[in-house]
């Protein structure tokens, strides 16, 4: 392998930055995480917080499922209920009955601690100084701040580690196969369970997942009728409630469209820990209603697999075999967005970058300026998610429905497939080539998505005018031109389709905007969408499950054998993604348009900071009124959700 770069690097610390292209071959990722991209004091302090909420939703199902086994009433649990013991850290018996019953740590302004530039002891005094205004939450934050200290010495910056560190102390865990749902929705004890929870099943909210849940990103319009998804006229009407429409009518309305998983196609399932597990590859049909103005998605037909020898055709009249049907969607669902939509697309997509700048940018450089914020975190949280999160026998072998090796040659595929490279990539041409810009569907993922994208390219392009008057400029920029040809390099980033010609050109003004939104959006609003949808949506098995524990229904009589509830993962698999989601999606570390105080040299580039952070108020202020009449709640794309950088 080599590490070599196409040109002398500019930066004196360009030797810390090396590639690697075995992790996940052939994706450039970092070969060895320098010591200053270890995570901050306030990170800890978040991650860990978020842990102990974790680890007191398990300790109050302990509690709760010994008094069903007893036959109890669900009473309160006790304080020698809630105790955990974190000896194996050094630290003892834990009272976690004070901790509060939310993660919410705003009452006192982390963040404001390390703006200062204090190091983790000063850090440490500043906390505890401000203790007293949590009142209640005090003594859990002093339990972070212990946890935190600890962790550090032991050198653990995987947010994974310290999970186990620390909810591996519960010793009871659910176990065996459920007898009703409600046994997942007994997982959720502080921990509150997602708001679809109660109507995963309607075909409603079936549909709002495609436009506003975990992974908005796959729908497209129907241009030509797909023979694998035909379904009569007669059936057609019956479905809307609509006599006189028909399928050709809605293809030629443009009110097809279709959430296609072929990507899928060639998985291999596994069987690791609690096997056989299946993933599928689905298609499913989806129609919008006649009419104007913004309608909600309608599911008409769902085949289970590519094909059509295999896998009947099953619509919303099969009963059981329609709800088995739907499952294989979310199933596919899921797997699409861990391993393309999180994993691939944000998390591996922006971490060449992140290497380029740091190698071909001195830190004087106002490129280098504008993005290191954005960078932040993510080469130590990819760094972990290539070392555990994706290896043998962790979380993403265990919830999944592929093996391990098949799952790792999805992430590949989501950058090096014939559908994608980063031009295409950008949010405007994503959404015009799946044919989804018409208003006349309701999307609450694309609309607010644009309202940020356009936020986002506002602010570049009045940063990037104070710095280049010209395309001359950006062209005669020997450090730009290094760091974009570096990009593209086969001994460097192997970023497919950066540049104007897709292979590394850089010569103008308006392309280095777009190329600096793109980067930013995904490393702020992109990575937000799919990354907090995980603890607000995912947590709750039967509404996403990672995998499924029995093989796809070949017939409406089939599926009569077998209970959907056959279909979900057992229970320790569905502890285990509450756990491991409820961490990923629930640590919010630094905001978007929050950038440290003087991190901008100069008034102009301090009054076009003022503009984009007033718009991103205004976005929210849009978003919330959006919020307050749509079908479900789409939170993640609210600005103050959204933080800078991947950072976890």
């Amino acid at each position: 392998m080599s590490t070599a770069a196409t040109a002398q690097p500019l930066n004196p610390n360009a030797s810390e930055y090396q590639y690697n292209y075995t992790y996940v071959s052939p994706l450039a990722m970092l070969q060895t995480l320098p010591k200053d991209q270890r995570p901050s004091f306030t990170w800890y302090l978040k991650v860990i917080w978020q842990v102990l909420h974790i680890a007191r939703n398990q300790l109050e199902w302990k509690w709760q499922q010994a008094q069903r086994e007893q036959g109890s009433s669900s009473a309160p649990a006790p304080a020698s209920a809630l105790t955990l013991d974190l000896g194996k850290l050094g630290l003892g018996q834990v009272d976690m009955s004070r901790m509060p019953k939310d993660g919410n740590l705003d009452a006192l302004n982390l963040e404001s601690i390390e703006e200062s530039g204090s190091p983790w002891e000063r850090a440490e005094g500043e906390l505890l100084k401000g203790l007293g205004e949590l009142g209640d939450k005090a003594e859990t934050l002093a339990h972070c701040e212990r946890i935190a200290r600890r962790v550090g010495q032991m050198n653990v910056t995987n947010p994974l580690e310290i999970l186990g560190l620390v909810v591996d102390a519960v010793l009871a865990k659910p176990k065996g196969r459920p007898n009703s749902l409600q046994d997942y929705l007994n997982l959720f004890t502080s921990v509150s369970p997602p708001w679809a929870a109660s109507s995963f099943q309607d075909d409603a909210t079936f549909a709002w997942m495609r436009v506003a849940g975990f992974n908005p990103l796959v729908i497209q319009k129907l241009t030509t009728l797909d023979p694998d998804l035909a379904i009569t006229d007669a059936q057609f009407q019956t479905l809307l409630e609509d006599a006189g429409d028909s399928v050709q009518q809605a293809l030629a309305e443009g009110r097809l469209f279709v959430a296609d998983y072929r990507a899928l196609a060639g998985v291999i399932n596994g069987n690791f820990p609690d096997g056989p597990k299946y993933c599928f590859a689905p298609k499913a049909l989806f129609s919008l209603p006649r009419g104007t103005g913004a309608r909600q998605l309608q599911p008409v037909a769902i085949r289970c697999g590519q094909d059509p020898r295999v896998y009947p055709l099953f619509t919303p009249e099969d009963g059981e075999a329609w709800q088995w049907a739907k499952t294989t969607v979310q199933v596919a669902d899921f797997n699409h967005h861990e391993m393309f939509s999180h994993l691939g697309r944000t998390h591996l997509l922006i971490e060449p970058f992140v290497i380029a700048t740091h190698r071909q940018l001195p830190d004087e450089h106002p490129v280098g300026q504008l993005l290191l914020p954005h960078f932040e975190g993510t080469l130590s949280i990819n760094d972990s998610a290539q070392s555990t999160l994706i290896a043998k026998g962790h979380q993403v072998d265990m919830l999944l429905g592929g093996t391990i090796d098949a799952d790792r040659a999805l992430a590949v595929q989501s950058l090096l497939g014939s559908d994608y490279d980063f031009n295409r990539g950008m949010l405007p041409k994503q959404l015009e080539l799946r044919g989804v810009t018409d208003e006349g569907l309701e999307y609450p993922y694309r609309d607010d998505a644009l309202l940020l994208w356009g936020a986002i390219e506002r602010w570049v392009r009045a940063y990037v005018g104070i710095h280049y008057a010209s395309d001359e400029a950006v062209a005669k920029d020997q450090a730009l031109q290094q760091w974009s040809a570096e990009l593209v390099a086969e001994e460097g980033g192997r970023v497919r389709g950066f540049g104007e010609d897709g292979q590394g050109k850089l010569s103008t003004v308006e392309y280095l905007v777009q190329a600096l939104t793109m980067i930013i959006f995904t490393s702020s609003a992109q990575h937000a969408a799919v990354n907090f949808a995980q603890a607000g949506l995912m947590t709750f098995t039967p509404l996403a499950p990672g995998a499924a524990y029995r093989a796809a229904p070949l017939s409406v009589a089939d599926a009569a054998l077998n209970p959907t509830l056959d279909q979900y993962p057992p229970l320790d698999m569905a502890a285990e993604q509450l756990d491991f989601l409820s961490l990923l999606g629930g640590v919010y570390y630094t905001r978007l348009g929050e950038y440290r105080p003087l991190w901008f040299k100069g008034l102009n580039v301090m009054a076009a900071l003022h503009t984009f952070k007033e718009e991103l108020k205004q976005i929210g202020q849009t978003i919330a009124q959006r919020n307050a009449n749509r079908y479900g709640p789409y939170p993640y794309l609210i600005p103050t959700n959204i933080p800078q950088s991947i950072n976890i």
